[in-house]
C-alpha cells in the first residue's frame, strides 16, 4: 500500500492517540520455548470466487505453471516435487502437517482473508486443515490479510484493477472478528502465545485509515478483545506486522495496543537491499539481522523475527525492463539462495530471540508461497533440503 503525505502523518508522533487498555490484567508472556511458525498461503484450492473472476477450476497452480524465465539462469517455472494438489483434501493437509511436525516447524499462521462480509479461500482451513490427522500435535494461527485484492494474475504497469476492495471498515471488521471468535477461537489446536489465542493483523496503515484513525482503530481492538471475554476467551494475543510504510512503528503499536509485532516477509524491511534484476540471499539475510536489532530497540513490545525463503514474485507480472523497483510485484529478485544460506538465517533468528524477553516466536515466508518464490514445501530441485535445513537448526539449539 502507498500513502499520501497526508495520510503517512498518521504515524508520526504528533498524533499519538491515547492507549486504550481493558480493566483485566492480560496472561503474563512467560513462553519459555521458541515457537517456529510458518505463514501459510491458501490458494491452492478451487473457490468459487476465483471461478467467477477466471473460470472453472481455476486455481494459482495456473500462473505457477505458465511462469518463464526472465533471465539466464532464471529458476522458473517452480515444479513442487508433491505435484499440484488441492489443499482443502484433508489427506494432502494431513501430509503437510506432517512434513512440518517432523522438520522442527510448530504450526501454520494462514493468510485468513475476509471480503464482501464473507471469507475467501477459507476451504484449507475449514475442510483440510482442520481434518487432518495429528492436528493434536500441530498449531495453526491466524493473520487477517485485510489488504485490498488487486489482479496479480498477471499483474500490469499502473494501477493494479482492485478486485475485491479493503475490508477495513468498522463494519466488515467486526463481522470478521466476529467470524473468528465463533469459529477457530477455541479450537483446541489454536495457537497460544502467553497463554492467549494469536491473532495478527497484516496492513496496519489500512486499518487505521479505514476506521479513520488511531484512537478509532485502537478502540476497534479492544472492542475485540471484551467480545473475546464475552465468549469466554480472557484476552487476545493481538500481533502487529510491520511494513515500510509505517514511519513509527514504535508508536502505532504502542498507541494501538499490540502485543507482539513481526514482519511478513524480509522484501517489507524498511532499509532493504535491491538490486536489479536481482538482489543477493546473503546481502539481504544480514540486513534482516540488523533489522531485528533496530525492531527490538524500537517496539515497546515483544518481535518476532521472520525468516524468509526466498523472494521472486515474476510469476505473477507481465514482461517489464526489471531495472527498478516499481511497487509489488515489480520488484527485485532473490538469488543465491541455498538451504545452507536460509539454515544459518534461521540459527541467527534462534539466537537472537533467545536474547529477547518471553514470548519467543520465530516466523518463516513461507510455506507455500510458490508464485513468490518462498517456500519450505520440497520442490524438484531442492527437495526436502530446507525443511531439513529447520530440523538441523533447531537440533543445534537443543544440542548447545
Amino acid at each position: 500500500m502507498t500513502l499520501s503525505a497526508d495520510d503517512s502523518r498518521l504515524f508520526g508522533r504528533s498524533v499519538r492517540a491515547p492507549r486504550v487498555r481493558s480493566a483485566d490484567p492480560r496472561p503474563a508472556l512467560d513462553d519459555e520455548t521458541t515457537q517456529v511458525l510458518a505463514y501459510y498461503f491458501p490458494q491452492w484450492h478451487v473457490d468459487h470466487r476465483n471461478e467467477a473472476l477466471f473460470h472453472a477450476g481455476w486455481t494459482e497452480w495456473e500462473v505457477l505453471r505458465s511462469a518463464t524465465p526472465r533471465f539466464p539462469g532464471h529458476h522458473q517455472p517452480r515444479v513442487p516435487a508433491w505435484g499440484e494438489y488441492d489443499e482443502s483434501d484433508p489427506a494432502v493437509a494431513s501430509r503437510a502437517v506432517a512434513a512440518a511436525l517432523d522438520h522442527g516447524v510448530d504450526g501454520f499462521i494462514i493468510d485468513w482473508y475476509w471480503y464482501d462480509n464473507q471469507p475467501f479461500l477459507n476451504r484449507y482451513l475449514d475442510e483440510g486443515l482442520l481434518r487432518s490427522d495429528r492436528l493434536d500435535e500441530f498449531t495453526f494461527g491466524l493473520m487477517w490479510a485485510n489488504h485490498e485484492w488487486t489482479e496479480l494474475y498477471p499483474a500490469n504497469h499502473g494501477n493494479p484493477t482492485t478486485l475485491f476492495p479493503a475490508p477495513s471498515g468498522r463494519y466488515h471488521a467486526e463481522n470478521a472478528f466476529d467470524h473468528i471468535l465463533e469459529n477457530y477461537l477455541k479450537h483446541p489446536s489454536y495457537l497460544k502465545v502467553g497463554g492467549a489465542p494469536y491473532f495478527s493483523i497484516y496492513d496496519l496503515p489500512g486499518l487505521v485509515k479505514g476506521m479513520g484513525g488511531v484512537a478509532e482503530t485502537a478502540e476497534l481492538l479492544e472492542r475485540f478483545r471484551s467480545r473475546a471475554a464475552a465468549a469466554g476467551i480472557p484476552d487476545l494475543h493481538l500481533n502487529a506486522v510491520i511494513n515500510p510504510t509505517i514511519a513509527d512503528p514504535g508508536h502505532l503499536v504502542d498507541d494501538l495496543g499490540f502485543d507482539s509485532a513481526t514482519h511478513y516477509t524480509w522484501w517489507h524491511h524498511p532499509d532493504q537491499v535491491s538490486n536489479f534484476p536481482t538482489t543477493e540471499y546473503s546481502q539481504v539475510a544480514a540486513e534482516a539481522v540488523r533489522t531485528w536489532a533496530e525492531m527490538a530497540e524500537v517496539l515497546p513490545v515483544p518481535y518476532f523475527p521472520n525468516v524468509s525463503v526466498g523472494w521472486d514474485p515474476s510469476p505473477r507480472t507481465v514482461e517489464w525492463e526489471m531495472d527498478r523497483d516499481a511497487g509489488y510485484p515489480f520488484t527485485t529478485i532473490l538469488t543465491g539462495g541455498t538451504a545452507g544460506a536460509f539454515g544459518t538465517a534461521m540459527v541467527d533468528a534462534l539466537n537472537f530471540v533467545e536474547t529477547q524477553p518471553s514470548p519467543r516466536v520465530v516466523t518463516i515466508n513461507a510455506w507455500n508461497e510458490w508464485t513468490e518464490g518462498s517456500y519450505l514445501e520440497p520442490d524438484t530441485v531442492s527437495g526436502f533440503d530446507y525443511l531439513e535445513a529447520i530440523a538441523a537448526a533447531r537440533a543445534g539449539r537443543t544440542s548447545s
